[in-house]
This record gives C-alpha cells, sequence and structure tokens, in this order.
C-alpha cells in the first residue's frame, strides 16, 4: 500500500522503509567451523555441491563471452545464478564484483535509466550493509531515486515513496554515519522533503488527507533538527536550512485546516490536540540549549488548546471515560504519529510499551511506565526519532540501558529523575540519563478539571554508548 492510500486509515504511518526491508534480508557468512549442520558429512555435501553449480556456471559464462562477447545480455542471468552461488559460499567480495559487472551489462544492453536494474542495486546495498560502507548505501539511495525520476512510466505515488526512502536512510545514517557527516544528511533530508511535499501537492492537493501523513512526519522531523542546530557544537548546517521555531506549529496547524475540511468531528479533535502538543514545544523549545533548558513556568496557549480538544471530542460522541483515561496519561512529545481517533491513540501507546500499574504493582515498578525511549544520538540525547526502533530491527549496536524513575509536573516537566536499574556502573551514563529525562518535555496530566502532577513514573532509556563505533548488522 502506497503512503497515498493511508488516508483512508484512522492511523497515519509512514510505509516501511526500503532500507528497513533490505536489512531484514541481509544474511552473514559464519565461520564453518562454528556452523551447525545435521552431520559433517551434510556439510561436506553441500560444499561439494555448490563447488560444482560455481564450475558450471563459470563454464557457461565462458562460453557465452567466447561466442557472443563480453556484453551480451545473455550473460545477465548465469551471472546472477553465480552470484548467489558465491554468497551462499560465503565468498562476499566476488559475489559483490558479480553484481557490479552486472549492473555494468545492464547499462550496456538496456540503458543507464531502466528500471530493471533496481534488484541489482538492492543486493549492492546488502553488500555495502555488511561492509557498513554508509556513503556507498547513500549513493546508491539517490540513485535509485534517479532512475525513478528518469523513468516516465513511474507514477506519483511510487517515486514519493522512493523519494521517502532516500529520506529514511538520510534520517537513519543520523545514528551510523560518522558525526561529521550529520550536516550532510540533515540538509539533503531537508531538501528531500521539499521535493516530496512539492509532488504530494501536484498529485493530491493542497488541502487533501492524503499530505496528513508527510505534513506531520516532517513537523517531528523539523522539530527534532531545530534541537539539532541550536546544540552547541553539535552541528554546522548552512543557513538556508535552518527553519524558524513555528515551522513545525504551522505544518500541524496546515494539517488542523485539512482535517476541518472533512467534517469528521473526532478527527478534528485530534487535529487540536496535536497543535496542543506543539504550542507547549513551541514555547519549551525558546528556552532550549543543550546545556541547560529553561523549563515555561506554564502551558500558555497550549493549556487553552488541550480543553478545546477535550470539549471536541465530547461533542464528536467520544466517551467522557474515555477522554479522561488519555488525558491522565503522560507522554513524552513529539508523539511519533498523527492519529484521528483516541482508541487509535490510546492503542499506540500500549503497543509502544505504555501502562498504568495495578494497586498490587505501583509499590514495585510506579504508577506510569512509559515503555521504551531511544535516544537519537549523543547530540540530543533527549529526542527519539520514529525511525530508530525500525533501524534498531535490523542493526545492532551496543546500547546503554537506565531505568528511571521521576516525576511530571503539571506544565509537563519532569522533575527528581533517578536511576534505578542501570546495565552500566558507569557513573557518567546515570547521570546522562537522567539528565535527559529533565529535559524532556512531557504532555501534561489531567484529572478532574485540573493539571496534575504524577508521581512515580518510570522509563528505560536507551543511548548510544560514548565512543561507540558504527552499527553492527546483527542478522
Amino acid at each position: 500500500m502506497t503512503t497515498g492510500d493511508t488516508h483512508s486509515h484512522k492511523c497515519f504511518t509512514r510505509q516501511v522503509p526500503l532500507w528497513l526491508m533490505l536489512s531484514w534480508q541481509v544474511v552473514f557468512a559464519t565461520d564453518s567451523s562454528g556452523m551447525t549442520t545435521a552431520s559433517d558429512e551434510s556439510a561436506l555435501e553441500s560444499s561439494i555441491r555448490i563447488s560444482q553449480e560455481i564450475a558450471r556456471h563459470e563454464e557457461s559464462i565462458a562460453e557465452l563471452e567466447s561466442t557472443f562477447g563480453p556484453y551480451d545480455h545473455r550473460l545477465l542471468e548465469p551471472l546472477q545464478g553465480l552470484s548467489d552461488l558465491l554468497q551462499e559460499a560465503g565468498d562476499f567480495a566476488a559475489a559483490e564484483n558479480l553484481l557490479k559487472r552486472q549492473l555494468q551489462l545492464m547499462h550496456i544492453t538496456q540503458g543507464p535509466s531502466t528500471l530493471a536494474q533496481t534488484p541489482i542495486i538492492v543486493e549492492l546495498i546488502k553488500s555495502d550493509l555488511r561492509r557498513q560502507d554508509w556513503q556507498s548505501i547513500t549513493g546508491r539511495f539517490e540513485h535509485l531515486h534517479l532512475i525513478h525520476r528518469q523513468n516516465r512510466d513511474v507514477d506519483t505515488a511510487t517515486l514519493l515513496n522512493t523519494l521517502n526512502d532516500v529520506r529514511a536512510w538520510h534520517l537513519a545514517s543520523l545514528y551510523v554515519d560518522a558525526a561529521e557527516n550529520r550536516s550532510m544528511h540533515i540538509a539533503r533530508s531537508r531538501e528531500i522533503q521539499a521535493q516530496i511535499l512539492s509532488l504530494a501537492v501536484t498529485k493530491y492537493g493542497r488541502g487533501q488527507e492524503q499530505l496528513i501523513p508527510w505534513l506531520y512526519s516532517f513537523a517531528v522531523e523539523r522539530y527534532h533538527v531545530n534541537g539539532f542546530l541550536e546544540a552547541k557544537g553539535a552541528l554546522t548546517v548552512p543557513a538556508r536550512y535552518h527553519v524558524s521555531r513555528a515551522a513545525s506549529l504551522n505544518l500541524i496547524e496546515r494539517i488542523a485546516r485539512i482535517v476541518d475540511s472533512t467534517g469528521d468531528l473526532e478527527a478534528r479533535a485530534m487535529a487540536m490536540l496535536y497543535v496542543a502538543d506543539f504550542q507547549l514545544l513551541r514555547r519549551e523549545l525558546k528556552g532550549n540549549s543543550i546545556a541547560g533548558r529553561v523549563a515555561p513556568t506554564n502551558r500558555g496557549h497550549a493549556g487553552r488548546t488541550y480543553r478545546r480538544a477535550m470539549e471536541m471530542l465530547r461533542e464528536a460522541g467520544v466517551a467522557q471515560e474515555r477522554i479522561d483515561a488519555f488525558f491522565a496519561r503522560p507522554v513524552a512529545l513529539p508523539v511519533a504519529r498523527f492519529h484521528s481517533s483516541l482508541e487509535d491513540a490510546l492503542a499506540q501507546q500500549e503497543q509502544d510499551g505504555y501502562s498504568l500499574a495495578s494497586n498490587r504493582e505501583r509499590a514495585d515498578r510506579g504508577d506510569v511506565h512509559m515503555g521504551d525511549f531511544i535516544a537519537a544520538n549523543d547530540a540530543l540525547p533527549f529526542a527519539q526519532f520514529s525511525a530508530m526502533p525500525e533501524l534498531l530491527s535490523g542493526l545492532n549496536t551496543e546500547l546503554n540501558s537506565v531505568t528511571l524513575q521521576f516525576s511530571i509536573d503539571s506544565v509537563g516537566r519532569s522533575r527528581n529523575a533517578r536511576a534505578m536499574v542501570a546495565d552500566s556502573n558507569s557513573v557518567a551514563v546515570r547521570a546522562d540519563a537522567q539528565t535527559a529525562i529533565e529535559k524532556m518535555q512531557f504532555r501534561p496530566c489531567y484529572v478532574k478539571g485540573r493539571w496534575r502532577r504524577v508521581r512515580d513514573v518510570t522509563m528505560r532509556y536507551l543511548s548510544p554508548q560514548a565512543g561507540a563505533g558504527p552499527l553492527e548488522l546483527n542478522l
């Protein structure tokens, strides 16, 4: 299903990016001495079979080259077969060389913009993932976008998703690539973001629901990028990529105007909720500095907007107990997805590990457990990019894990964070986790007509280890 089709669903989510699907498919060679097989004989038989098939493919390729020359299209199939066999044998370097030859041959026989080369580029990205060659992967994603853009047969929805794959990779690269390349990835992501929005508006129209998933993800991204840009010494990004602190809120207000035109009362109420979230985030961001944030002393316009969202939910016929249950739950802002129903938003919280303790459990782990929070990186430890949990399903790194307990005041700021359990004895790791929690902004808790302080909140905070190398594939 394309992103453009998601407007028929209450929960707007981003399509699984191509780089993630690739990472699921990567298989590593294992030292034969450590392999677990049914018997030594079966392993030997397998080795003999592969060697014989490799020899047959090499003989077939040599015969075709002798008859038709080294650039004949009939070589493509046996070259692919030989590449697959070499990968099965664990000779990834030789397999990669054959893939590059196939790509060259396809450019010669079918043209440099043929879509038929896509599977070969996919295989080369897998090879780059094994070698952790992040710059090469970036180039290959950009190449995929280029060939899709150059083919008139590619529809706009496919092109949008291809662009989003490239953008998703640039954001993922913030976790895996060298720190000096971060500014390049942010700048390129911003450029692609503008291309996506322009294409989407051209296809769907300026005020259509299909724009909502794009607009919301861009709003979240811009909020985090602002945090990067304001982090002292974290990044150097050209001035043209800087955006105002109001940029994210403007995008959310644009979503609200789109939803207003649909006549869906509950969706309009939820849009108002997200407007309030970003009003609170904008207020918080004005005092943002990595060295020490200036916490807002009140909710400003956000408090009134939250109350208006509650009223609109009641007008839409949502049960009062469900409204009360939702607003009694503090959550870290900004949330990753736009939901147009209250039930979908509650379901997402539970899917993310959010839970409320029973009376029996409270003595052990507090009233509210907010699940896992995976920090973006060392430059922005109190921000979580929505791509990170997906990235970790295909990539593995050494992460510090600290379970913290803290309170959240009536303005949505954390207080008295303390590390309860940690997998490291490092004092710095615990202190960094506590500091990150203290710098987060939460949606405040609203109970019985008043904004309330919530005590005994727990969260598991995961962060990259200081000085850790690039993420390692673990597939």
